[in-house]
């Protein structure tokens, strides 16, 4: 269960009641990330150091932030349908969860591990969204890759070479895709406002098309030059 909801509760109560309460707690969003791999990469041979990678593996899951959603809730299924039956990629992770918007300050990181079926490939780290006057999604990512016919046995083994890392910081607007990129691999996400079904709505599925309509407007600039940054 998220903290401090209590949509449910003010529901009973009359409105008057529910304004202030109502009016601090953070909005709501359903996120959903796609990461794949690029089977052909166009890199022109090009390497890259391996990075410091600990913290962000050794993270502890924050149990109550996050609520996970069943497949059947996925808006991406096709996405990550038509990748991984492509020759070109890989989908590596495509997970979906509801949380509440903090501010900088106060997000949360959602954990990424995930090791693919094969052993031979496993992407960590972290997608992090945060509300304050924009809207931002935050993604700090590292895929492995094993060399050879090795499995990866421990995804921060110091064997698994080569490491590829994907740092950036956007500004998004909701509801629509955004895609990360990286000549190794790429990120496809969507981050959704929530909001929960009225009393008289019981029988609306809270995950599927009651959503929450908002105005994002200042959200359509394009994102300041210092909040892009592409580490590889």
């Amino acid at each position: 269960m998220l903290k401090y909801i209590v949509t449910g509760i003010c529901l009973l109560l009359e409105t008057f009641t529910c304004q202030p309460l109502l009016a601090s707690i953070p909005p709501i969003y359903d996120v959903e990330v796609i990461v794949f791999l690029n089977n052909d990469p166009h890199d022109d041979g090009e390497s890259w150091p391996r990075p410091a990678q600990a913290a962000v593996f050794n993270a502890a899951f924050p149990e109550g932030e996050f609520t996970e959603l069943g497949k059947s809730l996925y808006a991406l299924n096709n996405v990550s349908y038509a990748l991984d039956h492509s020759r070109s990629y890989s989908v590596l992770f495509h997970r979906a969860w509801r949380q509440l918007a903090y501010d900088r300050n106060e997000a949360v990181a959602y954990p990424v591990h995930s090791i693919v079926e094969n052993g031979r490939n496993s992407v960590e780290g972290t997608v992090k969204l945060l509300r304050e006057r924009y809207l931002h999604l935050d993604m700090d990512l590292f895929v492995m890759s094993s060399n050879g016919d090795s499995k990866i046995l421990y995804s921060d083994d110091a064997g698994n070479v080569p490491v590829f890392e994907l740092r950036e910081k956007r500004r998004i607007k909701s509801t629509e895709l955004q895609y990360f990129d990286h000549p190794r691999f790429g990120v496809i996400a969507r981050v959704t406002p929530y909001i929960a079904p009225s009393a008289d709505d019981d029988a609306i599925d809270i995950g599927s098309s009651d959503r929450q309509t908002v105005d994002d407007s200042p959200l359509l600039s394009n994102p300041a030059a210092e909040e892009d940054q592409l580490t590889r």
